[in-house]
């Protein structure tokens, strides 16, 4: 019988290892490009956040008339001289927030943790000896879907006041009406006007104005003419105002108030 050589057994080990190696290569590259090819998890694509363009061209002190108050929202210590007002019984601690952001005014939920409410809320300025006056504002609505303005406002407390108050929705919104123009007395209210559609157009500036003259009343939506009423028990004076609810997500800038 033939002995075999040490030196061919080792040969034949070599050889032996050099052949696993290269299989084990061969098994692993597909599995490499296959991982490559198709990643354990994806991540869907979102619509990048909507950036918020210029205001529009109708800025302050538009109307024809003598200014009586103009706001841009650029100095902080500006909404000083206003006030919130909630049209609902809230508590303390759940009153509706009104803030300045990036040189514009913004209705931040409710308190100090921004909790979002469909309350109904508002910020007031000016005189309670105020009477014919035209209240304009723009707006940008983000995520609310519901803007307005406050007129001859009347009282000390939200729910027991007097006013007259333009309300529009967002067009996305299933809800009608769409546009209302109210008389509220001692926080009843009854509508003047009442506009089944359409809304606004959220994520875009528009330019919202009330106009009290006597007993009339008249609303334009970027200078168009949306609502127009006459109420034969006119409120005689007050403050004006800008309306919404407490969730958030919504900007106004360029308000004014000018006699006519």
């Amino acid at each position: 019988m033939r002995r075999v050589g040490f030196p061919t057994i080792i040969g034949a080990i070599v050889a032996l290892l050099a052949l696993a190696a290269v299989g084990v290569g061969l098994w692993q590259a597909p599995r490499g490009v296959a991982q490559e090819q198709q990643p354990l998890l994806e991540y869907p694509e979102y619509p990048p956040t909507p950036t918020v363009g210029p205001n529009p061209t109708a800025v302050l002190g538009t109307q024809a008339g003598a200014p009586l108050l103009t706001a841009d929202f650029s100095d902080p210590a500006s909404l000083s001289s206003w006030e919130v007002v909630d049209f609902s019984f809230v508590l303390a601690e759940s009153r509706s927030v009104w803030a300045l952001e990036a040189g514009r005014l913004t209705q931040a939920a409710t308190a100090a943790a921004g909790n979002p409410s469909t309350q109904e809320t508002a910020l007031l300025t000016g005189a309670a000896d105020w009477t014919d006056y035209t209240v304009q504002v723009s707006f940008y609505d983000q995520t609310n879907g519901v803007a307005g303005l406050v007129a001859r406002y009347r009282g000390t407390d939200g729910p027991t006041a007097s006013y007259y108050r333009y309300r529009i929705l967002k067009q996305q919104y299933e809800a009608t009406p769409k546009q209302v123009l109210e008389k509220v007395e001692g926080g009843v209210a009854t509508s003047l006007v009442e506009v089944e559609a359409p809304g606004f157009t959220p994520q875009a500036w528009h330019v919202l104005a009330l106009t009290v003259v006597g007993n009339r009343l008249t609303v334009t939506l970027d200078g168009e003419v949306v609502a127009e009423a006459e109420d034969p028990t006119p409120l005689p004076a007050g403050r004006a105002g800008i309306y919404t609810r407490a969730m958030g997500g919504i900007l106004f800038d360029d308000f004014s108030v000018v006699a006519p």
